[in-house]
């Protein structure tokens, strides 16, 4: 019997026992493995890695009854099955585009994020002809993409504290991944980039813990929200000129006052205030931070460095 057939078999055995499975138990249940019981525990050992890097959740835990060994092992259906999202035919067509044409890095390998795209149909680029992007592999985003899907509130350390989010909506740009959700500590939505966590991000408490509100899935944070400081409101004036096109960059949510002359206020919350600055000198002469105080003379005080 070859390896593939074994690894098939010891997958039926695990996902179909109702309590953990010994060593010695899944050699005589499982097809394939030796007689021998130091030549079946080292193929076993093997075997157990192997799923795993494919994103099998091979857990261990104790087994029940009179048992020599301390630990079963088993794969708990509610961990390895995907709930249905509920994705129609053309939805499942785009995914399968996205995934194909999307090489994950290498460090990836055996991931939630991986194992997800795999269950949901799609086919996880791998440098084949035809991939459109590469992204870096990283744990934390990998953890925050399990949490965002299972809706499991997560726990971190950053900037020095410890924060406690509900996790709504992982995204990457340029070069950056990034969680966005509510923070219970600052009762706000906030945006984090991940390879600023200090240590690991945990996942923290049972899934099913919150409600994604719709607005969060409604597009990619802008430059000037993908920053960690402090958020602060802008308040922008822009020229009738140029009005329609600052209102599609920002949304009619973000339109406060359309003056007699066609000119238009938006109130703008900035996290990052050099991609801020960035848009601002993008409407040239047709555009005026009117405050708040200090990040207007911020913006005077770069203009007249530059001058």
């Amino acid at each position: 019997m070859d390896r593939l057939e074994r690894l098939v078999n010891l997958v039926a055995a695990l996902i179909d026992t109702p309590r953990p499975l010994t060593r010695r138990e899944i050699a005589e249940r499982t097809p394939g493995y030796s007689d021998d019981p130091a030549a079946a525990r080292r193929n076993f050992e093997r075997d157990k890695e192997l799923l795993r890097q494919m994103g099998f959740p091979v857990v261990v835990e104790a087994p029940s009854g009179d048992h020599s060994e301390e630990v079963g092992y088993r794969i708990p259906r509610e961990q390895y099955e995907l709930p249905d999202p509920g994705l129609d035919e053309r939805e499942l067509e785009a995914l399968r585009l996205a995934a194909s044409a999307v090489q994950l890095d290498s460090e990836w390998g055996g991931d939630a994020a991986v194992a997800a795209l795999r269950k949901l149909g799609g086919a996880v680029g791998a440098g084949e002809p035809g991939v459109a992007a590469a992204l870096p592999g990283d744990e934390r985003a990998a953890v925050a993409l399990a949490a965002v899907g299972e809706r499991r509130r997560v726990r971190f350390v950053y900037r020095g504290e410890e924060r406690t989010v509900d996790p709504w909506r992982v995204s990457f740009h340029r070069g950056h991944w990034y969680l966005a959700g509510f923070d219970h500590d600052r009762a706000a939505e906030r945006l984090y980039r991940l390879d600023r966590v200090d240590g690991e991000l945990r996942p923290d408490g049972p899934g099913g813990a919150f409600e994604r509100p719709p607005a969060a899935k409604a597009r990619p944070p802008m430059p000037w929200q993908l920053g960690d400081g402090e958020p602060v409101t802008a308040v922008l004036l822009v020229d009738a000129v140029q009005a329609r096109w600052a209102r599609q960059e920002l949304g009619d949510a973000a339109e406060e006052e359309v003056r007699p002359d066609g000119s238009t206020v938006f109130r703008v919350e900035v996290t990052n205030r050099d991609a801020f600055r960035s848009f601002v000198l993008g409407f040239l002469e047709h555009a005026e931070v009117l405050g708040p105080p200090d990040l207007r003379a911020e913006l005077v005080a770069w203009l007249e460095s530059v001058a």
